[in-house]
């Protein structure tokens, strides 16, 4: 048996041994409680509200799932504005997306529109052949 037939064995052997450690340990629960207030309940986590920008490659933006299409600056605007008044106090983030081709004043505008309205955002390009 040569050396790499040795490895093979030897591995063989510690795969083994380690499913046998793993199958006969025993997985218990731990016993410690943590405290509950019964004074005040947990507060709901809030969730944040992810509005979804898309760019095409003639400057046209596609929101509310790509269904409704705004074009030019403004109506972006006034579209993620009126969200904004709709969602309320939640966080919101806007994600951006446009593929490699768009020119990119389109999503610096989109950006800057973010920006303006003191909305967190995400850029997200496609790249070529993906």
């Amino acid at each position: 048996m040569g050396k790499s037939g040795f490895v093979v064995r030897f591995v063989d052997v510690v795969l083994i041994l380690l499913f046998g450690f793993i199958s006969i340990s025993s997985v218990r629960a731990t016993e410690i409680e943590l405290a509950e207030s019964s004074e005040t309940p947990a507060p709901t986590p809030e969730t944040e509200e992810i509005l979804f920008v898309g760019i095409r490659t003639d400057g046209t933006y596609l929101v509310d799932e790509e269904r409704v299409e705004l074009r030019g600056v403004r109506e972006l605007y006034s579209f993620v504005g009126a969200e904004l008044d709709r969602i309320g106090d939640r966080p919101v983030k806007v994600r951006i997306r446009a593929s490699h081709d768009t020119p990119m004043r389109y999503l610096v505008d989109a950006a800057r529109v973010c920006d303006e309205l003191g909305v967190a955002k995400a850029l997200e390009v496609q790249m070529a052949g993906a």
